[in-house]
């Protein structure tokens, strides 16, 4: 697994840290009602932010290793981002510029293990924080040559479209996610943002092939072992 290094360009970019944004989306909010009675709206002031090792990071390339501490395991592609720096306080009109690459990636999740957490009250690492938690596809540099408030993406599982989104469905577009972060923690070149994903989750199993593409992006795949 590489965990070392990002290639965007011709530039190789060393991770730093990946924060995730939960939440994101409206019919995904509500699909999360049969699961979790903490909702999220769009009048909601600031958005769910958690956070992964890098450790998590799965390449292209490599397998999918189901975790064992927990039985019901979905996908959840994300639109992510990586950082070419930024600091802190981020004025959301200059945050394009912190922008080094742009790609698909997973968040996946142990769902029952995060139904019992959220019981609790306790943190979600449990559930979204494990090893091989984070598939990455390939980086895009990012220049205004695309629109990132219009990217449309999906996840397919053994062929079958599971999950398809867009940017512009948003509830926090990027600029704001990037713009958030930032005043409360300092962002550093190869910081990692999943940016939340779109309704359409389901179960993956050993064996299955998950595909993510965009026509803008481009097609990643992994299979679960």
């Amino acid at each position: 697994m590489r965990t070392d290094s990002i290639t965007v360009g011709e530039r190789v970019i060393k991770p730093c840290r990946i924060f995730c944004i939960g939440k994101n989306y409206t019919e995904h909010i509500r699909e999360l009602g049969g699961f979790d009675s903490t909702l999220q709206s769009k009048n909601e002031s600031q958005p769910v932010v958690f956070m992964k090792p890098v450790t998590s990071i799965v390449s292209l390339g490599e397998s999918i290793h189901a975790p064992t501490h927990g039985n019901v395991l979905h996908h959840e592609v994300e639109v992510v981002v990586l950082l070419n720096g930024g600091g802190k306080n981020i004025l959301i009109e200059d945050s394009l510029s912190c922008i080094a690459g742009v790609t698909l990636g997973l968040d996946i999740t142990l769902r029952d293990v995060q139904v019992e957490v959220k019981k609790k009250g306790h943190p979600w690492e449990l559930s979204k924080s494990f090893d091989q938690s984070s598939p990455l596809g390939l980086m895009r540099s990012y220049d205004d040559s695309f629109d990132l408030f219009d990217i449309p993406f999906a996840c397919f599982v053994n062929e079958e479209k599971r999950q398809e989104g867009n940017t512009k469905d948003m509830i926090f577009s990027i600029p704001k996610i990037i713009s958030f972060l930032s005043t409360v923690w300092k962002l550093m070149p190869g910081d990692l943002i999943y940016t939340g994903t779109p309704s359409g989750i389901g179960v993956i199993k050993s064996r299955d092939e998950i595909v993510l593409n965009s026509p803008m992006l481009g097609r990643f795949a992994w299979s679960v072992l």
